[in-house]
């Protein structure tokens, strides 16, 4: 269940409101080429006399992964939201008021990765962020207000222009940074697709064709790729092995006939070649890797396999399917 994270807004030593976050609702949008991190904001106004009305005019927002960001932590460009167009964001005499507001972090993608990894480095499969909001809360006097049984107060524009306020900016509004709690299905769900970062290869690569065995080797890539994401290191770096398996039957390698001496034959390379050996040290070793843990004699634990682990099989793997490919 999503987790509704709440702080008030105060004014002084005086609350006037609060703002929250709901976890579950934050989502990715703009695609690769104009990543944002958009994360609803919900406001909300306590009610007050008409006669004293506040707004809450402008909200800087500065997203950080830590509670108390000093300059500088900002894992992004902090935004700035106008909200005096027609004050919606206001207090009225009859009872407690809310309003959302979408907070639309623009991401670069190196800003993309950064998040991605501190999301893998997190202790545990939910993700908090923290939302720093720094509002102006203003005073209201409203002046060509029709109100029922009251004579409109003067004013020296007529009524035709409609409402317009006096704005009065309050010097000490705060509130304490906001708690982003963002599960790993949220992350992975409705985060990753809107950033088009479940699209991303590490590489650009050619595949084989349709296998005996596999309907595509693309579709292996992205199980290594999906394990990477679901923060399943171990079941990452299997499914590599599974890739590389799949190259050696389209090879048709042996073992006295090995993919290294497949392609040094194929491509003319001497006798000695230290691409060959290189290649063939490569193809064994991550083999190796894959298969420790998953065998009654490994002595590896696949749950101690990390992201940068996996992230390093998979670029490897991937850099040795273009290899082989192109021959």
């Amino acid at each position: 269940m999503a987790q509704v994270n709440e702080q008030p807004i105060r004014l002084g030593n005086r609350g006037i409101g609060s703002v929250s976050i709901i976890g579950g609702s934050v989502k990715g949008q703009g695609g690769a080429l104009h990543p944002q991190l958009v994360v609803p904001l919900r406001i909300h106004m306590d009610a007050s006399p008409a006669e004293s009305m506040i707004a809450i005019t402008r909200v800087k927002a500065t997203l950080a992964a830590t509670q108390t960001p000093f300059p500088g932590d900002a894992l992004c460009t902090p935004i700035h939201e106008d909200l005096s167009d027609g004050f919606n964001v206001r207090s009225f005499p009859q009872g407690t008021t809310k309003h959302d507001v979408e907070l639309r972090f623009r991401l670069s993608g190196a800003e993309v990765e950064h998040l991605e990894s501190l999301r893998h480095a997190a202790p545990n499969s939910v993700f908090v962020l923290y939302v720093d909001v720094d509002a102006i809360a203003s005073g209201l006097i409203t002046y060509n207000q029709m109100t029922p049984g009251q004579v409109p107060a003067e004013s020296p524009w007529e009524f035709n222009y409609g409402m317009y306020s006096q704005v009065l900016p309050f010097w000490t509004c705060s509130i304490t940074p906001v708690q982003c709690e963002i599960d790993q299905a949220t992350w992975i769900e409705n985060v990753l697709p809107g950033l088009g970062y479940d699209r991303l290869r590490l590489l650009e690569m050619i595949f084989p064709p349709p296998l005996p065995d596999h309907t595509s080797a693309a579709r292996q890539f992205d199980k290594a790729k999906v394990a990477l994401d679901q923060r399943r290191y171990g079941d990452c770096i299997l499914e590599c092995r599974g890739l590389l398996n799949m190259w050696e039957k389209q090879l048709g390698s042996t073992k006295s006939n090995l993919v290294a001496d497949i392609i040094k034959a194929d491509r003319g390379w001497p006798d000695g070649d230290i691409r060959r050996d290189l290649l063939d040290t490569l193809w064994k070793e991550i083999g190796n890797v894959a298969n420790a843990p998953h065998h009654p004699e490994g002595n590896v634990n696949a749950e101690l396999f990390d992201a940068r682990d996996a992230r390093l099989i998979l670029l490897l793997t991937a850099t040795l399917s273009e290899y082989v490919e192109h021959r």
